[in-house]
C-alpha cells in the first residue's frame, strides 16, 4: 500500500463540532505530511470558509472546495479545476427556491454571497440553532438585494447551500430539483441542501488533484462521513467512513473507523499511513 494522497472531509470527518480540528487529528495529518504524504482537504465549504488549522497544515497545497464545484490553489488563490452550475440552470434553481422562505447561500470564485439583512435575521426569523451560528458569524459575505437580480446578472456559483430547513421542506425542494436535471443535489447534514452542477462531485475533483501530481487512485486514502462524501470514498483506492458516519457513506468506504469525534481521521491515517 503506497498512500500519497490524503484526501479528508472536514465538517463531521476531521473538524468537530464544525469547528475545531482536534489534537488528535491534527498530529495524525501532521505527521503524515511531514512523511511527504499530500494533505487534501475535501469539504462541502467554500475557499474562504476553510479553516486555518487545516490549510497551514504542511502537505497541503491544494483544496477541494463547494463538494468539488471548484479545486483551488491554496498558495496562488486561484482556481485550477471547476464544475460550476451554469448561467441557465442556476436562474432555474432560483425559480423554484424563490417559492420558499429559507436561508440562501450562493458560492462563486470561493466566496459566499446572501440577501441583505440575512446573516442578522438568521438566528431570530430563521431560527438557526446554536450549532449553525457559527456558519453565519464567521464568515464574510457579499450581500446583495435580491437573489432573483444575482441570477440575471448571469452568476455560475460553485454551490448553491440551504444551509438550514426543515426535513419536509428539504425533501420536497429536492425531488423539485431532481425533475429539474443536471443537478447534484447532496445533504452533508440531516437539515441541510447542498446544490451542485451534475459534473460536480468530490470524487472527480480528488482524482483531478491526484492526476495534477501524478498519482493514481491507489495511492489515494480518502475519509468522509455523509453524503457528499460518497463519490470520493467510491473513487479513492483505500476509503474510511467515520464510525458515526451516514449509513450511505458506510456502504461506500472499504472500512469504518471509530466516530470522528473519537479522532477517526487520526486512527485510519495512523492505519493506513502512519503504520502500514
Amino acid at each position: 500500500m503506497d498512500i500519497r494522497l490524503i484526501a479528508f472531509d472536514l465538517d463531521g470527518t476531521a473538524i468537530l463540532d464544525h469547528k475545531y480540528l482536534s489534537e488528535g487529528n491534527r498530529a495524525a495529518l501532521q505527521a503524515a505530511g511531514e512523511r511527504g504524504v499530500h494533505l487534501l482537504p475535501a469539504s462541502g465549504r467554500m475557499r474562504d470558509f476553510l479553516p486555518e488549522a487545516v490549510t497551514a497544515l504542511p502537505g497541503v497545497r491544494y483544496a477541494v472546495t463547494a463538494n468539488g464545484a471548484a479545486v483551488y490553489d491554496l498558495h496562488t488563490g486561484e482556481a485550477v479545476y471547476r464544475r460550476c452550475i451554469s448561467a441557465e440552470k442556476a436562474r432555474q434553481v432560483q425559480g423554484i427556491l424563490r417559492e420558499y422562505d429559507f436561508y440562501i447561500e450562493y458560492y462563486e470564485n470561493g466566496s459566499a454571497i446572501t440577501r441583505q439583512g440575512y446573516p442578522e435575521m438568521a438566528r431570530t426569523y430563521f431560527g438557526f440553532p446554536p450549532s449553525k451560528w457559527h456558519f453565519v458569524d464567521a464568515k464574510r459575505y457579499r450581500l446583495v438585494e435580491s437573489f432573483d437580480a444575482l441570477v440575471e446578472e448571469g452568476i455560475q456559483p460553485e454551490k448553491i447551500n440551504l444551509p438550514f430547513l426543515t426535513r419536509e421542506a428539504r425533501d420536497e425542494i429536492w425531488r423539485r430539483l431532481e425533475d429539474l436535471g443536471g443537478l447534484r443535489v447532496t445533504s452533508s447534514i440531516p437539515d441541510n441542501l447542498e446544490i451542485n452542477a451534475g459534473d460536480a462531485d468530490k470524487g472527480s475533483a480528488v482524482l483531478a488533484v491526484a492526476g495534477m501530481l501524478g498519482f493514481s487512485r491507489e495511492n489515494v486514502l480518502a475519509l468522509g462521513d455523509n453524503g457528499n462524501d460518497v463519490t470520493m470514498l467510491k473513487a479513492a483506492g483505500v476509503s474510511v467512513a467515520m464510525g458515526d458516519g451516514s449509513q450511505e457513506a458506510m456502504s461506500a468506504a472499504g472500512y469504518t473507523t471509530v466516530p470522528h469525534n473519537e479522532d477517526g481521521v487520526a486512527e485510519a491515517v495512523r492505519r493506513f499511513v502512519l503504520e502500514a
